[in-house]
């Protein structure tokens, strides 16, 4: 499976870290339930940090979120952002390849969030496959895709290849204009 979609670039950033965006797609709704103090979690396509800066938070001084994406800008406005909201102490952040998430020894992580990211990626097998390589046995990924973009059976494409990477699919939470999935990497597994 190859995707065939453009990635959001960075001069739109401003939309993906919108005040209205919070009412819309608040991360305490939607990643609240997954993210604890002292976890371990990657934001995979982060942007300029809307769920990063929040999951940062949620992650306490004992946590960490690693802050994936390809484009070095948007790294950049999220570091700023974060330095302002006085997290940033608590936010890595790791630039991504075109082929590869490139996640080397990041890991393990207890959470992953993919929003509105897997449909932008060359190869949903190879991003399932790494993060699942990355994910502690029992750990969770949110994958949240934009109804508008991804149909049904491209959504249902890439929960095919997410199983084959070992993933367990459950009910994700409701976003509104979006796809979800949770998925569950197998504590035995």
């Amino acid at each position: 499976m190859t995707g065939d979609h453009d990635i959001c670039p960075a001069s739109r950033a401003g939309m993906l870290d919108h005040p209205i965006r919070r009412l819309i797609q608040s991360p305490k709704r939607i990643v609240g339930r997954y993210v604890h103090p002292g976890d371990r979690v990657l934001d995979v396509g982060c942007g300029p940090g809307f769920f990063s800066r929040a999951m940062a938070r949620m992650v306490g001084e004992s946590g960490c979120v690693v802050a994936a994406d390809l484009q070095e800008e948007m790294l950049a406005m999220l570091r700023e952002r974060a330095e302002k909201e006085g997290v940033l102490t608590r936010i890595h952040t790791h630039r991504t390849r075109p082929e590869t998430l490139d996640l080397g020894d990041t890991g393990p992580f207890d959470f992953i969030l993919a929003f509105y990211v897997v449909h932008e990626t060359p190869d949903a097998g190879r991003f399932f496959r790494e993060v699942a390589a990355a994910i502690r046995p029992g750990g969770s990924i949110l994958v949240v895709e934009p109804s508008h973009h991804v149909g049904r059976e491209e959504f249902e494409e890439e929960l095919k290849v997410a199983r084959a990477a070992g993933f367990v699919p459950e009910k994700g939470p409701w976003v509104l204009f979006s796809r979800t999935v949770l998925l569950q990497k197998p504590a035995d597994g």
